[in-house]
């Protein structure tokens, strides 16, 4: 796990001066990997008890172990070439949703009366498309709304017995994080899909799907290209997930009802 997901696990515990020191941190990375501890303080204009608490926030021992875990990430960052880089991605997204707990979140899917998918744009419609086309073959039928008129003429119809996902790629989408806010109110369970990395979406979101990031290519043409094949791994391994949690729901269901009939 990098320190972006130990970030986004543990944001809604931040204090104002969490925050301070994680922009920093986030903005700065190859300086941070090499500060000492009242360094940063200063640079953070925090404390160096902040510095610490937010180290140990994240689930970390201590100030030490937060500039390994920088110092591992900014390794990675430096990759051979952008091949290595893009295939390092995809390994990244399928490690990370492999060993994901999706539990709850599948289970909060399996009690919604009515799913929901939202987004808009070109990559998101991508998104939405695969996973409605995969998850229908588990008879699991995703409505797709776009963002904009159409959620709020819609806004009315969904309940709190509902579930949303919420695609946004950068997570900042200014409508998308509108429609999280009024759904939170209303207690509907929400589902972000986004790039791995801080982001307002997410916070919003009672579970959150995140894609590895990746360095954009500038093509012959002076086009910038941005492969979003991880999004597609993400959605294949997570439907086998699913699959495998429907199983192992089924053969306890059926567990219990043999013990019942037994007694």
């Amino acid at each position: 796990m990098n320190i972006e997901e130990l970030v986004n696990q543990n944001y809604e515990r931040f204090s104002e001066s969490d925050r301070a020191v994680w922009q920093y941190i986030s903005a700065h990375r190859a300086e941070c990997e090499h500060l000492a501890i009242g360094t940063m303080a200063q640079k953070c204009c925090v404390s160096r008890t902040a510095v610490m608490r937010f180290a140990q926030k994240l689930g970390l021992h201590g100030f030490a172990e937060l500039k390994v875990y920088l110092k591992m990430d900014n390794q990675k960052a430096e990759v051979s070439s952008q091949i290595d880089q893009v295939c390092n991605t995809y390994y990244h997204v399928a490690d990370s949703v492999r060993h994901k707990n999706c539990d709850k979140m599948f289970e909060a899917m399996e009690h919604a009366q009515r799913l929901y998918i939202c987004g808009e744009g070109m990559i998101q419609t991508s998104i939405k498309r695969e996973f409605k086309r995969i998850f229908m073959s588990a008879g699991r039928m995703f409505y797709d709304v776009p963002s904009g008129q159409e959620f709020f003429n819609l806004f009315p119809l969904i309940t709190n017995d509902d579930l949303c996902i919420l695609v946004s790629v950068s997570g900042e989408n200014e409508k998308m994080v509108q429609m999280a806010r009024q759904l939170r109110v209303r207690g509907t369970p929400l589902i972000s899909i986004t790039k791995n990395r801080e982001n307002t979406l997410a916070h919003l979101c009672d579970y959150q799907l995140y894609v590895e990031v990746g360095n954009l290519v500038e093509t012959p043409i002076h086009w910038q290209y941005e492969s979003t094949t991880s999004y597609f791994i993400l959605i294949d391994i997570l439907f086998l997930k699913y699959i495998e949690f429907r199983s192992r729901k089924e053969r306890s269901d059926e567990a219990g009802n043999t013990g019942t009939a037994t007694v």
